[in-house]
This record gives C-alpha cells, structure tokens and sequence, in this order.
C-alpha cells in the first residue's frame, strides 16, 4: 500500500488568483499523467462542497484517466487556506467578477499542463456555471474541448418562474438588510440553533445543511451570493445564438423536467438553436439543484457522457 493512498480526497487548498484567493478542491488522476483535466464550475450558491459526493462518483469511473479540479466561487463561503487559517473575503463580487477570475484560473490549469501531450480540457457547469463556461469557450475556443452543461441558466433568468418568485430578495437594499440579519443571528445564536432552524427547510439533507450553515451563512457570503444572483438577473437576457452558431459542436447539454430556472421551452430553443451539440432532456426526475438529493443519480448520467468523450479521445488520438 502506497502512501498516497491513504490521503483522502479531495485535496483541499487556496490558490491565488489574480490577488484573488480560491478555494479549490482537487481528485487527482492515479495514472502517470491525465487524458483529460476536468473544471467543474459551481451554481450560485458556489460552494464547491455541495459536488463532493458529484465528483467522488466520476473520480471512482475515470481515476486513471482524468484530474477533477472543483472551485468555489469568489466571496461564497469561509474556508481554510494553504497556512490552515480561516479565510473569507469580505468583498462583494459580481457575475463578470466571477467570470473573469473563473477565466484566468483557466489559464493557470491549461499552462499547469502545457506538455507534449497535452490532456483535452473540459469544463463543468452546473446551472450559471454553465453561463461561465460558455463564456470561457467564447474567448479560449482552441483550448476548451467539451462543455458539460448541466441545468444551463444561460437565456433569460429574470423571465423565470424561480426569477419572478425571489426577484425581491435581489434588489439593492434588500440584500444588505438579509446580509446583516445573518451576521446579527450568528452573534445572538448558537451554531447549533442555526443548524436546526436551517434543517427546518428540509430541501438540503444534514450534510449539505451543515456547509452552508458552517461555510456560508455570514454576511458577506450571502451578500456577495445575493449580489451575483441580481446581476443573473439583469445581464443574461439574450441566448447568445452566434456562439452556438460557431462552437455548439463543444456542448452536451442536459436540461430538466418541471426546472423553476430552466423551464422546458429553453430546451426547446436550444435544440433550435444548437443543432451542432448534444441537448438532452432528463427523463429521470433529476432536479436542478441535484447536489442536495440527486448527486448519484446526475454522477451516472455524467459518466455516460465522459465515457463517450474519452472514448472519442482515444478515436481522434
């Protein structure tokens, strides 16, 4: 038994990015070197835990062939760095901050493995990480080989039944008001109050209940998740139809039944519009937020799909 493999997964670390500090957790590859790097990028909330159980699934199929490298978002959650402290910004980040800072950590992993043989880069999205990826392929077209978008919020999310339903708790003021009614209950509360209030909701199971009770309720997270939310709403409006036009070969997408962020006429439009790439419907009941009761059933899905992209690695090799 090698060492190795008593260290469990995923490695945690902080990386700085553009002055900017990142959590990241990290399944590397058992072989001598990866075929394939996969970036998965979180929805909002991004808290990269939430896909733990996610990407140990894909890391038992591919452990041999594939390095899974997960990232939380900027501002969306305390966690440990490098030197074992406490770590959360206080800052507030936007959409296009979190996309330009998604982008350049990119950059670093594409150059990490600027060998010879190179291994094929593929992205991740879950709901408006699927808008981040697209965004990536738009400007990295020749780097970014597949694209898995899973429950992609990238056409009008305003006009949306889960929108229209929240659209308050994302205006100005509002959000800050939220943000500061969180920091007051963690001063007067206990954590073990807040955990059980927070498991009043049912909707997350204990384990995720914990992380976010653990890792994103204070004030700023919400505020900086909040405030990503708003600018959801407010930029992406249009399907962005020239890129799919150009590079819709990249995608395999997978859209859901009864999604209150996706509804069914999205997909209807994407494969419109999207006659390049794969777009598939769920026939499974799988939800949106699949990391709080369908991370399984989504990892099975998922590993359909990379074995048919690995096994076109080996075709094209």
């Amino acid at each position: 038994m090698s060492f190795a493999s008593l260290v469990s997964l995923p490695q945690r670390s902080s990386w700085t990015v553009c002055g900017e500090v990142r959590e990241v957790l990290f399944w590397p590859c058992t072989g001598i070197r990866p075929r394939a790097v996969l970036l998965m990028i979180p929805g909002n909330p991004g808290l990269i835990d939430f896909y733990i159980d996610f990407c140990n699934e894909l890391h038992a199929k591919f452990k041999k062939d594939l390095d899974i490298i997960g990232t939380s978002h900027l501002g969306h959650t305390l966690f440990s760095d490098n030197r074992g402290q406490q770590y959360r910004s206080t800052k507030t980040y936007g959409l296009e901050d979190q996309v330009t800072n998604t982008l350049a950590m990119f950059d670093i992993i594409d150059q990490t493995y600027d060998t010879e043989e190179r291994p094929r880069m593929l992205l991740c999205g879950h709901s408006i990480g699927s808008y981040m990826a697209q965004r990536i392929v738009a400007v990295r077209t020749d780097r970014v080989a597949r694209v898995f978008s899973l429950f992609p919020t990238v056409d009008k999310i305003a006009d949306t039944p889960r929108g229209r339903q929240l659209r308050v708790l994302f205006r100005p003021g509002v959000r800050q008001v939220v943000a500061g009614i969180i920091d007051v209950l963690r001063w007067l509360l206990p954590t073990s109050t807040i955990v059980r209030l927070a498991s009043l909701s049912k909707s997350l199971g204990d384990t995720n209940t914990r992380v976010v009770v653990d890792k994103m309720l204070h004030g700023s997270c919400v505020n900086s998740v909040l405030t990503m939310a708003a600018d959801e709403m407010r930029r992406i409006v249009d399907l962005d139809e020239e890129l799919y036009a150009s590079t819709g070969g990249k995608f395999v997408m997978y859209y859901g039944t009864d999604d209150m962020w996706v509804p069914e006429d999205r997909y209807e439009r994407m494969r419109a519009v999207n006659t390049q790439g794969v777009v598939r419907l769920c026939s499974g009941g799988i939800s949106h937020a699949f990391v709080t009761a369908h991370s399984a059933e989504m990892a099975c899905v998922m590993i359909g799909m990379l074995t048919d992209e690995l096994a076109a690695e080996i075709e094209d090799a």
